[in-house]
């Protein structure tokens, strides 16, 4: 089922009717819990932090965590990861590339302590990642990034 920007807008809408809000957006919860696409289906999973809107976001890297794990963005976004923790981290696409759900790693080299790394996410998709020192796609140091239509 394709669903169309209105419609999508009409669930984040809805969604966040139901939502507590955390210092970085509203946190979409109850029963928003989905195990498929979350685009083909409207739902989001839960803790999922909506950030629609905002050209520039921050996820905060600290030793073995992303910090908001699981965002929702509008198109042309830049997500910037702050590496807040004491660890070395990195943060690579679970998916494999070229294809949907990959984007440009953001490397080791960029976010050793203190540093940071950006990705503008210019697509629509769902975009799972993880960091490969402390973590895989599937356990450990995760996140995602969930663009939607505007």
């Amino acid at each position: 089922m394709r669903r169309t920007a209105a419609g999508c807008l009409l669930t984040i809408l809805v969604a966040s009717s139901c939502a507590t809000t955390t210092p970085g957006g509203t946190s979409l919860s109850g029963s928003l819990n989905s195990t498929g696409d979350p685009l083909a289906t409207g739902e989001f999973p839960d803790g999922a932090v909506d950030l629609t809107g905002s050209a520039q976001v921050t996820v905060e890297v600290t030793d073995n965590a992303f910090t908001d794990r699981i965002i929702l963005v509008s198109p042309g976004t830049e997500v910037v990861w702050v590496n807040e923790g004491r660890n070395d981290h990195n943060v690579r696409p679970s998916a494999e590339g070229p294809g949907p759900g990959w984007f440009t790693e953001v490397d080791v080299g960029t976010l050793t302590d203190g540093g940071s790394g950006s990705v503008t996410f210019d697509g629509v998709g769902d975009f799972p990642y993880f960091c490969s020192f402390h973590g895989t796609a599937r356990r450990g140091q995760r996140g995602r990034v969930i663009v939607v239509p505007n």
